[in-house]
């Protein structure tokens, strides 16, 4: 791969046109959240590198302390020592495209357009090398269920599958309390145990796609969004010989398609993109009962919310109109919009974020037009970068990650002042 570095610095100010500047009221609530906070003389985040895809479409991205995996519509699964951008070898290349990847100590797990989920694991001996661990549902699981008919459910007309099977792309996977949860266009949930990866379950309660879930393991809550514009609860009772059932307790009504969901790290509250251009958040309410509700809306994109991703007081929005916005939550739950990142050049379908005493926050996003970009945000306003300063700064770095990659530790490495 040949890797350069740029001559002219990329910097995206915050919310320069006259529409981010502005207040913009709730849909939901009487309440105004800001999209612009600060001053247009300081720079809300910097562009730090830019991994080129080109043929390809990034579709899932995920992080583990050491790497930052991404998966493609051509099905590989490419890995990077973050955050010197050192390539490691790819796997999953003969498999089919990729939709949704997440990290589980040791193991990666993948869900694929051929309705299956692939479990991958890190060798002991080369932690850069992956391999594949078991396939979803298992042959084991297959045995125990093809003979008796009432494992049979009819997926179309003249056509009937198993109950543990999937029978429509896999959209999103999710983690909590001891089990994986995958969602589907097949408009089910299905549960699986990750000691044995033993399908337990299959919720069925939604009329449209599941596109997206999200799990509070405190109080044992499973969240699933779907194309039928509503947002399923689930509350997890154990029962005996190790199964776990799921019960519906709450519906909450969108008002569009619900395309991804995160909960806040102290999951007091939810966030839904839309198919409508918002963020919706919704509150929990802890009495006698738990009752959940909008109690604000999020708005400045222009097109759909494909993906979201929180982090402390953070919540970053990724969007069909090829733009990244970073919001950030104060003490009285009220949302500040303090950053629009741009240089995609297709949506933008999938982020992540990651803590970092040095550089604040580093914010990784995926998008369809085959770049992975990472970026940086300060952790708090006093850490905004002055446009004076901007000229001090190292430039992105350039990645063309579909070649072979030099080491890139030989490589300057971006640095933001402090």
């Amino acid at each position: 791969m040949c890797l350069t570095i740029r001559l002219a610095g990329q910097y995206s100010l915050d919310s320069l046109t006259s529409e981010s500047s502005s207040e913009v009221a709730s849909i939901s609530t009487g309440c105004r959240i800001s999209t612009s906070s600060w001053p247009v003389t300081r720079v809300s985040h910097k562009f730090l590198a830019v991994l080129h895809g080109q043929d390809v479409h990034v579709v899932a991205l995920a992080l583990s302390c050491e790497f930052l995996y991404a998966g493609s519509n051509k099905g590989d699964i490419r890995a990077w020592d973050h955050p010197n951008m050192q390539e490691a070898p790819k796997f999953g290349c003969s498999e089919a495209a990729v939709k949704c990847l997440i990290v589980v100590g040791s193991k990666i797990i993948s869900a694929h357009q051929d309705h299956k989920i692939r479990v991958w694991r890190r060798s002991k001996s080369n932690p850069k090398e992956h391999k594949l661990l078991t396939t979803l549902p298992s042959m084991k699981d297959y045995i125990t269920n093809f003979l008796p008919p009432k494992n049979y459910v009819k997926v179309r007309r003249h056509h009937k599958t198993l109950w543990i099977n999937h029978h429509d792309c896999i959209t999103s996977l999710v983690v909590g309390n001891g089990v994986l949860y995958s969602g589907s266009w097949d408009k089910s949930v299905k549960v699986w145990r990750l000691e044995d990866f033993k399908c337990l379950e299959s919720l069925n309660v939604h009329i449209d796609a599941v596109n997206a879930l999200a799990v509070d393991t405190r109080n044992d809550l499973l969240y699933s969004g779907s194309g039928d514009t509503t947002i399923k609860l689930f509350h997890k009772q154990e029962s005996e010989g190790k199964q776990c059932q799921h019960v519906l307790i709450a519906t909450l009504e969108a008002k569009s398609p619900v395309n991804a969901l995160a909960l806040s790290p102290d999951v007091s509250v939810l966030y839904s993109g839309q198919s409508d251009k918002a963020v919706t958040v919704w509150k929990m309410h802890v009495g006698e009962t738990r009752q959940w509700t909008a109690v604000g809306t999020l708005l400045g994109h222009r097109m759909s919310v494909l993906c979201l991703s929180t982090l402390t007081n953070i919540v970053i929005s990724g969007s069909a109109d090829k733009t990244i916005r970073v919001w950030k939550r104060n003490n009285n739950g009220h949302h500040s919009c303090v950053s629009v990142m741009v240089g995609h050049t297709g949506p933008v379908k999938s982020l992540c974020a990651m803590p970092d005493a040095e550089w604040g926050v580093l914010v990784y996003s995926g998008s369809l037009d085959g770049d992975i970009r990472v970026w940086w945000v300060p952790e708090d306003d006093s850490d905004s970068l002055s446009s004076d300063e901007t000229n001090a700064l190292d430039s992105p770095l350039v990645v063309n990650w579909r070649a072979s990659t030099p080491n890139a530790r030989d490589l300057p490495r971006p640095t933001v002042p402090r």
